[in-house]
């Protein structure tokens, strides 16, 4: 099996580091039977998918999601998807990096950009995100003197009108305190999650008992702070499983696993499957 493509932000416009298109421009000219976008790669930069008409679907982390009119979906740095071969759909997509963000002080800290757990996908987005996209790709395809600062303001807007919107749909919706905890635990434990699998570890990083954490955990996201972490170990295992040619051994020992039995054993628990089983039902 070959190594997943993993796909880095265009080299004429890295400096900028900010993209809009519609989804006719993006797919002009190209063969999607064959096309590296209609199979799954990895992407090193963000995404923001709005389509405005649509009845299809979009890959994303081994799952199928069903995208419709007026559905937005934010995709963050290193998670693998695709595009459907059909693309029956029409709207917007905006590609972003890190710089861009930092560069115009723009931050997505308690982000809508979630790779811990599945995307955040916004249905039925009000008619106004039409007016804004628009705006976005009218003044992105100009030569402003302002242009950056346009597109900016107007992106960062964008971002905190989707989190509001996030925040109302959100049934669990939290304290900012505990938003605050939360984020935080996200943020240490996507950085050490290959040197600690402990509960405890990470309630005592944040100074808080692992019961308050557990709480806090299940409030935003229905789960406990250990099927979190066990969830995105799962994630990242088949990450690597399908993005390189590395064997199980190596993959074990990246994810923390001293014995490579104790992570065929969890691997199996959590999915019913090897991850030799899983690597061969998802070659390509």
């Amino acid at each position: 099996m070959k190594d997943l493509l993993e796909v880095e932000f265009l080299h004429k416009l890295k400096e900028y580091g900010f993209e809009i298109l519609t989804f006719k421009q993006l797919f002009k000219n190209i063969d999607l039977n064959t096309h590296f976008m209609t199979k799954a790669h990895r992407i090193k930069f963000y995404h923001i998918l709005y389509f405005t008409k649509a009845l299809d679907y979009h890959f994303i982390d081994f799952k199928k999601y069903n995208v419709k009119d007026n559905c937005m979906i934010f995709l963050s740095k290193e998670q693998i998807h695709s595009f459907s071969k059909t693309t029956n759909y029409e709207g917007y997509i905006i590609l972003f990096t890190d710089e861009f963000l930092k560069r115009n002080f723009l931050s997505l800290n308690d982000s809508i950009f979630n790779i811990l757990l599945k995307p955040s996908i916004l249905y039925n987005c009000k008619e106004d995100y039409q007016t804004i996209f628009k705006q976005l790709h009218n003044d992105y395809e100009k030569s402003y003197q302002y242009k950056e600062k346009l597109n900016s303001t107007l992106f960062n807007y964008l971002i905190l009108k989707a989190k509001e919107e996030f925040s109302k749909q959100n049934k669990n919706n939290i304290n900012q305190k505990y938003n605050n905890i939360y984020t935080n635990f996200k943020n240490l434990f996507h950085k050490n999650y290959y040197k600690n699998r402990s509960v405890n570890y990470y309630s005592s990083l944040l100074n808080i008992s692992s019961k308050h954490l557990n709480t806090i955990c299940k409030q935003k996201t229905n789960l406990t702070a250990k099927q979190l972490i066990s969830s995105y170990i799962i994630l990242e295992a088949k990450r690597k499983l399908i993005t390189t040619n590395s064997a199980i051994k190596q993959i074990a020992y990246e994810l923390g696993f001293i014995e490579t039995t104790n992570f065929i054993k969890f691997f199996k628990k959590h999915t019913n499957i090897s991850p030799s089983k899983f690597k061969e039902k998802n070659s390509c």
